[in-house]
């Protein structure tokens, strides 16, 4: 199955920051094949970009536009096993911005990584729910993710294989008028259900929150002519 290998992000929880630019430094001896996750956030309804590729392909997950009043980017890559220099991501408004990169590490550093099971939700607190999906590719890691626009505090992760070791229990950005991040995430050796998985914000209420729910799996590249298995979203190749 992959690994959990590190964790950076701009701010630190209950660190404050706006800026239209953040640069994050990747946990450190990372190696070929490792699976970079960056969510990008915003209170508003910013554009995202990457400003600088640090040498590495990233793939866009898409933005989204929520209820909660929150802005919401994923992109992703296939670590090549060099930085050119540290990653920067653009924000096109510098009200209340966060960028939390998580680290996972394959099973097997010669296969490319891909997605399917793709989920993006706006809901209601103050224990918010995302629903379980049966992936259908493995070895993978599901990672889940709850953002709202005010600086609530987690707890109470509730999902059978669902955990959060490693991370902040959150991801507060105190600039402006607030907003609060939280993820957890689950391996599977083999293809299955991965069962619901739910966080009860501790403060401030019920909040909207916009949810976002990925399944990363590890296959083989494809290098050419007919895909009889139709993959798509397949980075490495």
């Amino acid at each position: 199955m992959p690994t959990f290998f590190g964790v950076t992000s701009v701010p630190a929880d209950n660190g404050t920051n706006a800026t239209t630019s953040i640069t994050l430094t990747p946990p450190a001896s990372m190696v070929t094949g490792d699976l970079v996750v960056v969510t990008l956030t915003q209170r508003g309804t910013a554009t995202f970009s990457v400003g600088v590729d640090a040498g590495q392909t990233w793939t866009s997950i898409g933005r989204n536009i929520g209820t909660a009043n929150v802005a919401l980017e994923t992109f992703w890559a296939r670590y090549n096993g060099t930085w050119s220099t540290n990653p920067r991501f653009d924000f096109s408004a510098g009200t209340n911005t966060t960028a939390v990169m998580i680290v996972f590490r394959p099973d097997n550093n010669t296969k490319v990584w891909a997605t399917e099971l793709i989920s993006t939700v706006n809901t209601t607190g103050p224990t918010v729910l995302i629903d379980g999906v049966t992936t259908t590719q493995a070895p993978n890691v599901t990672l889940a993710n709850w953002n709202t626009a005010d600086d609530n505090t987690w707890g109470t992760l509730t999902g059978t294989g669902w955990v959060n070791t490693s991370l902040s229990a959150q991801y507060r950005n105190l600039a402006g008028t607030d907003a609060s991040s939280a993820f957890a995430y689950r391996f599977q050796s083999t293809a299955g259900a991965t069962n619901n998985v739910s966080l009860t914000q501790l403060t401030l209420g019920a909040d909207n929150t916009v949810t976002r729910r990925i399944t990363f799996y590890e296959t083989d590249a494809f290098t050419g002519g007919f895909d009889p298995f139709g993959q798509q979203g397949i980075f490495g190749l």
